[in-house]
Order: structure tokens, then sequence, then C-alpha cells
């Protein structure tokens, strides 16, 4: 086979520019140097890049040599008409000795297109590939990859996306030294040990992504998971991860995970906490698990940055210990009602959000924060709440910036330690505006027993903003 060249089209010639161009797209068209077009080339589909070929002289038949081919079959295309175009594509292709990327996307697979299928994934694997893309419109039973033993032991491929196809356990053994990214969608798997030997046949990977459908959770056993030592990011979506803590407990570490996303993910409370302890780099964590009504997402990590939590059967949701926390996130998304949020020991937290549509009341927690704490509330239906925060207010201008986040909320609960935190000066009352003004009722909670400045605090308190003012000391 050829070693392929970017070709020295004739039009690239000075000389050639000159003159009147010959229709108007070629006007509309720059000159461009051929490997500026080489490389735009590449991010377009074949069928695109190949019409572009007909709009200018300059990039005529420069497709040809783009190590790229990107087919998406189009619903209103007649399959056959598909079928040629690709073999035809092929066919053009076949002098090259490399590939960069095959994508065949949207497919509508039929009985009589298994040979077609593998002769076109024999000739991408042939050409040392590095991105595979397969994906069909459906799930067909015609259709499988697993007998394809070239495609689950080309040592080229860095990267593996399948969508919709069928993958069995033939026992024949799998081995992709070279891959780093595999993503699974809705692939329907013959035996659940299959994903087990993908990950085991992958001592690089970097990027994992597995995302099954309701009916059928994908299975995956923790020690598979610690077994993926190179891992980076991990992406979950309807997967049951096994833990046999009792018989066989995992043993290892995921030293560069950095970002894990689990969304409808079954595993026990421990499994879930053994995840966190065995990723020292943990830096972003998104999850969404069915967990009991009363849950402690305890996060002893010194990494982790950001967290982002949906709830969907929790009353109580408790997020402890992760000191380098920065940003917190929480989504309610089902109607059934949440009735506290408490953060302990997060010390570093500055950014807040919920996002409730339904929820009409709660208790929001902060304990242990250092900080002011940025909060932005979505929140359109609530009416009542309670904000208990052992901040030590240093800065009253901070203060009322952060209590003005709560101005939308009709009552607001404040627990506070110290009075005076609560006495704004008298000179900032006059030209600062009141931040809650919209709130209702303002109930403050003091620790601290009834002092002599009670008139003065009260004063102060009004001044916020509410219609109706209680305070409620410790000595009461």
């Amino acid at each position: 086979m050829a070693t392929r060249k970017i070709p020295n089209h004739p039009n690239t010639n000075k000389n050639n520019l000159k003159g009147k161009q010959n229709s108007m797209a070629t006007a509309r068209i720059p000159h461009l140097p051929v490997l500026v077009i080489h490389h735009v080339l590449q991010f377009l589909p074949t069928k695109h890049a190949i019409r572009m070929s007909s709009l200018c002289k300059q990039w005529a038949g420069l497709w040809s040599s783009v190590p790229v081919l990107d087919f998406e079959e189009e619903a209103d295309e007649p399959h056959a008409k598909f079928i040629n175009f690709v073999d035809r594509c092929l066919e053009i292709h076949e002098k090259y000795e490399h590939l960069d990327k095959f994508r065949l996307r949207n497919f509508f697979p039929s009985a009589e297109d298994r040979y077609k299928l593998d002769k076109w994934l024999g000739f991408a694997v042939e050409r040392r590939v590095k991105e595979l893309d397969i994906s069909f419109s459906h799930i067909s039973p015609f259709l499988g990859v697993a007998s394809l033993s070239p495609l689950l032991n080309a040592k080229s491929i860095t990267s593996l996306n399948l969508e919709n196809v069928i993958i069995a356990d033939r026992g024949e053994p799998i081995s992709l030294p070279s891959l780093k990214t595999l993503s699974l969608t809705t692939v329907r798997l013959e035996a659940s040990s299959v994903i087990s030997s993908l990950i085991s046949g992958c001592p690089c990977i970097q990027y994992l992504s597995l995302t099954s459908s309701s009916s059928d959770y994908y299975n995956i056993s923790m020690q598979t998971l610690l077994d993926a030592k190179s891992l980076t990011s991990l992406n979950l979506e309807f997967v049951i991860i096994t833990d046999d803590i009792y018989n066989d407990p995992p043993i290892g570490r995921l030293p560069c995970l950095k970002t894990v996303s689990l969304t409808t993910v079954n595993m026990y409370d421990g499994t879930f906490a053994r995840l966190i302890l065995s990723s020292p780099s943990l830096e972003h964590l998104s999850v969404s698990i069915s967990f009991p009504r009363y849950y402690n997402y305890s996060l002893p990590s010194s990494s982790l940055k950001s967290f982002e939590v949906r709830i969907s059967n929790s009353d109580v949701v408790r997020v402890i210990g992760a000191k380098s926390l920065e940003s917190c996130t929480f989504v309610l998304e089902s109607p059934k009602q949440i009735k506290r949020i408490r953060l302990d020991r997060c010390e570093n937290l500055k950014h807040l959000s919920i996002r409730a549509p339904q929820l009409p009341n709660f208790t929001l927690q902060l304990h242990g924060c250092k900080h002011l704490v940025n909060a932005s509330l979505d929140i359109p239906k609530l009416y009542f709440t309670r904000i208990s925060s052992n901040v030590e207010w240093r800065h009253f201008y901070s203060l009322a910036n952060y209590l003005e986040k709560f101005q939308s909320f009709e009552n607001i609960s404040l627990y506070v330690d110290d009075a005076e935190a609560l006495i704004f000066p008298e000179n900032m009352r006059k030209f600062y505006d009141p931040p809650l003004r919209t709130v209702k009722t303002l109930t403050v909670f003091l620790s601290s027993p009834r002092g002599a400045k009670d008139s003065e605090l009260r004063h102060s308190l009004f001044w916020l903003g509410p219609e109706s003012l209680s305070i409620i000391y410790s000595d009461l």
C-alpha cells in the first residue's frame, strides 16, 4: 500500500490565481494553503468534504487524501445508496496505509449487511485506525462486533465508541494496548463478564463511559474499576457496582482519577465511600444515586473541589468533611420534598447552588465553613426556610451581600452564635439597601443570652427589611 501524501494541487501556484474566478462559489472561498484545507476537511463528514471539493478547483480531490472516513446514514436516504457510497469511498482509500478515524453513525442495519460491516471494520483495522466510532440506529440481532476478533485486538485503536451493538463473550482474549477512551452506550452484552474483559484488556484506559438503560443495567465489580490504574475520568449511567466486601474485599487505588459522574448507579453505601477513598486526586464528583431517606455523603477527600448531587428520595442530605470543596450543587428533580440540607466541615466552600422547582420549604445548615458562601438559589415555589450557619461574620458588607441571596424567600430563620455579628453599623444602614426587603418573617435564634445591646440588635434586624421579626435567645 502507498504511503498517504497530501497532493500538491496545481491551483496552489500563484500564477493560476490570476484572472477571474469561474463561479460565484469560488469567489467566496479564499485561497488557502493545502495543509489548511486538508486540516479543515478532517472535521467534516465525508459526504460534506466531497461536496466542498465541487465548490472550488483548489479543493478538488483533496478529500480523498484525508485520513478520516466519517459516514452517517440519513433516515430519508435509500439504504442501498448509502451502502454503495461507503463502498466507493473505501475503494478510493484502498491505496493508503493508515486511517486516523473511522466513524459510522446512525446505521440502519439489516441481516444482509453483516458481510458489509465486517468488511468495513476490517478495512479500518488493517489501516491501523486510531479512532473507531460505530453507532447503529437500533440494536439488530443480526449484527455484532465480537465475532471480529481483529477489532478487539487492534493494537492501534486509541478511542473506541460503540452504540446499539451486540458484544458476545466468545472466550477470546481482548487486547487493546493503546486504547485510552472507551465508551459503550446501550450496548447489549450477552455476558456480564464482557465489560471486565474489555477493561482488563485496556491497560492504558483513561476515559471510561458506560451508559445502559433502565431495563438492562450493566454490572461491573469494584475490583475491575480499581484495576484501571490509569483512569482519569469515569462516567456511569444505569450501572450496578458489585462489591464483595466480606469474602473478597477489593484492593487497589485510582491515583489519576479526577472526574466521576454516577447517574442512576446502584451500589452499597460502603462501596461509594471506598470509591472516594481510593481516588486521592478526585476533583469533580457528580452523583444521582438512590440512597436511603437520610444519607450522609462522607467525602474525606483533600482534593475534591466540586460536588453535584441530584436528589430523588432522600429527606435529609448531609455532606461531611470535604475540606477542599469550593462548589456544591443540589438538584431536586422529583416532587418528593427534602427536609434538610446540611454541609459540615466543608471549610473552603465558596459557592452553593440549589435548584428545586417544586420545593416549598426546607432547612439549610452550613457548619464549619470559613468563608462567606455565594449562594445561587432557583426555588420559585419556596415560602419558608431556615438558614443555620456558624460562619464568622467579619465584614458587614459581605454579610449583607450573602443575606441578599435569600430575599426571594418569604420566611427565614437565622442561627447565630454572636448577637453583635448582626448589629450593622449605622452609616451602612443609611446608604445600603436592606438585603431582606421582600421577606415577610425573620426569626433569629441566638445561642448567646440576652444582652445590653438587645434594642440595638432589634433595630439592626428590622433594617434588614422583614415585615415581622422574632428573636429567640438560648436563655429563654
